[in-house]
């Protein structure tokens, strides 16, 4: 095996990727990570082992910084670098780079089959610790009611949109993509994205709300403050993807509350079937008279409710609310 291929190992790309590797990173990044040759240097140790000036090696090492394709710490009071992998480089490029929607749509989805795969596999003892009841080292995700949008963003200083990685990379729905925010000390140097003011922030929620996305963020929100928003779809969303998954529901992500369905009021429309993302809400097998004419009954199964809260909006009848779970968890507003 030639050193060039001990690098495309160590970088972790994907056999079927390898074909393809010049669509993801030129011969030069991944000279640069041959040479890193998994270790940690200096901008002044790459230089002399690229063969470059140190100041085009600082501009090199910075635009692949940018890419994911190299890391950079302080160590010991020096500044170094060392080699990313291909997981970080794809997540980068599924949201910023333009070529990206145009590979080949068999290529993309081994790409997203691959990475939610690779994305399991290092989110598994995090949440076996989860459900364990052990220590974490970062509060999972929690379900927001859109009634608190509000008090979240009024916690927050700092906004910026990222593209959603997961709905880029699955693409098995026609939901916005530009919805994800960080906020704060959330917001790193390689977040990128956009600024938005809390004002075009709540419209951009509240647009994602309409199109049926479910609102997720950090669940010590309210003592830490707000450190991101996905507004997810099940089909696409890594994490709800692998909750339902794994059986994790209530626990990653946090439910706070629950639907509550009163059938009295119910006109069976059926709105809520296209809104529910899990099947809680559902089509029956009896049907029933409503204003002179005949209606599937619509049924609605609590223990397949995750507590979204997307429901309520859908139902024009006003038979849909949202209660507390008695979980110990739920913070009633005053």
């Amino acid at each position: 095996m030639t050193t060039i291929d001990n690098s495309i190992s160590s970088f972790g790309v994907p056999e079927f990727a390898i074909p393809y590797l010049s669509r993801f990173i030129s011969e030069y990044e991944m000279d640069l990570v041959d040479r890193l040759d998994g270790q940690k240097c200096t901008a002044p140790e790459i230089a002399v082992r690229l063969g470059f000036s140190l100041e085009e090696t600082q501009v090199f090492l910075q635009s692949c910084y940018n890419k994911h394709i190299v890391h950079k710490e302080e160590l010991n009071g020096e500044l170094v670098y060392f080699a990313g992998d291909f997981y970080d480089l794809l997540d980068y490029m599924c949201k910023f780079d333009e070529n990206y929607p145009l590979m080949d749509k068999e290529l993309k989805q081994a790409l997203d089959q691959w990475c939610y795969q690779v994305y399991a596999e290092r989110m598994e003892p995090y949440l076996n610790s989860l459900l364990n009841g052990e220590a974490v080292d970062r509060a999972p995700e929690e379900f927001m009611l859109i009634e608190d949008l509000d008090d979240v963003l009024e916690r927050v200083s700092e906004i910026r949109l990222v593209p959603c990685n997961c709905r880029k990379l699955a693409e098995q729905c026609a939901k916005p993509v530009e919805t994800c925010l960080s906020f704060d000390d959330a917001i790193k140097d390689r977040t990128f994205g956009r600024s938005l003011t809390r004002e075009e922030a709540k419209e951009l929620v509240m647009t994602a709300h309409k199109k049926g996305l479910m609102h997720q963020l950090n669940s010590d929100w309210r003592t830490n403050g707000p450190a991101f928003m996905c507004n997810c779809c099940s089909c696409c969303c890594y994490p709800t993807r692998l909750a339902q998954e794994k059986g994790t529901k209530g626990i990653f992500p946090i439910s706070q509350f629950e639907a509550h369905y009163d059938e009295t009021k119910c006109s069976h429309c059926g709105a809520c079937t296209k809104r529910c993302n899990f099947g809680a809400f559902y089509w029956g097998e009896t049907e029933r008279v409503v204003k002179g004419k005949t209606r599937r009954n619509v049924e609605f199964d609590p223990s397949k409710c995750w507590g979204c809260g997307i429901c309520v909006e859908a139902c024009g009848s006003k038979a849909i609310s949202m209660v507390p779970l008695d979980n110990g968890l739920n913070h009633n507003k005053k």
